[in-house]
């Protein structure tokens, strides 16, 4: 592995772990033992490497496929999103205070929350148009402003009820949520209790796919 993949793999790890505002440049060169000169070499500084990784996340979640929009296609969707924000969890423990601390990754977070949403309104329409969801065009924005606020806030919320956020779990306990905020709109039937059942017994993803 090059040195500067390596760089952005230890900065995570010590991010993730110990919390960004925690972590300097020098702790980075230290963990990897390297001189804090050979790590200047390939990033500039700590703004630099963050600005590597969120390049990084937003090429993750740009790589995870959009299928037709269908019930489960959709909350696999949310999986792979939520399982990529739990990589870079150190982004969303606080986003609003990384956010102001380094405004260059302002713009690529505000656009990748753009994609996003576009895609899943256009997932629920087409549920909401194959009678799978049911509500008027209103419904569709708040149940957008429901799952996104939940992607974006349940790390803050877990960890402020003391939960350690090393834990995988996370990411389906997330997504449960956001399917029984939307539970009351759908129709149930065969493929609408599928899901659920994937969803609470975490099999939706299987361990080698994830």
């Amino acid at each position: 592995m090059k040195t500067a993949d390596k760089i952005l793999l230890i900065s995570l790890d010590l991010f993730n772990s110990q919390g960004e505002r925690n972590i300097t440049s020098v702790d980075i060169a230290n963990e990897l033992d390297i001189s804090p000169g050979n790590l200047y070499y390939h990033y500039k500084g700590k703004d630099d490497i963050i600005n590597a990784l969120v390049d990084r996340y937003v090429a993750k979640i740009n790589d995870i496929p959009q299928s037709s929009g269908n019930n489960e296609d959709f909350y696999k969707y949310l999986f792979y999103c939520l399982d990529t924000m739990y990589l870079f969890r150190f982004l969303f423990q606080n986003i609003a205070e990384i956010s102001a601390q380094y405004p260059a990754i302002n713009t690529k977070l505000h656009r990748l929350a753009k994609f996003q949403r576009q895609y899943l309104r256009k997932c629920l329409c087409e549920q909401q148009q194959d009678g799978t969801l049911i509500g008027k065009d209103a419904d569709i924005d708040l149940l957008l402003d429901i799952i996104s606020l939940t992607m974006f806030q349940s790390l803050n919320y877990y960890q402020m009820q003391g939960l350690s956020l090393s834990n995988p779990d996370i990411v389906y306990r997330t997504l449960m949520t956001i399917y029984f905020s939307l539970q009351p709109y759908y129709q149930e039937n065969s493929q609408t209790a599928k899901i659920k059942s994937a969803i609470i017994n975490k099999t939706l993803i299987r361990p080698d796919s994830a």
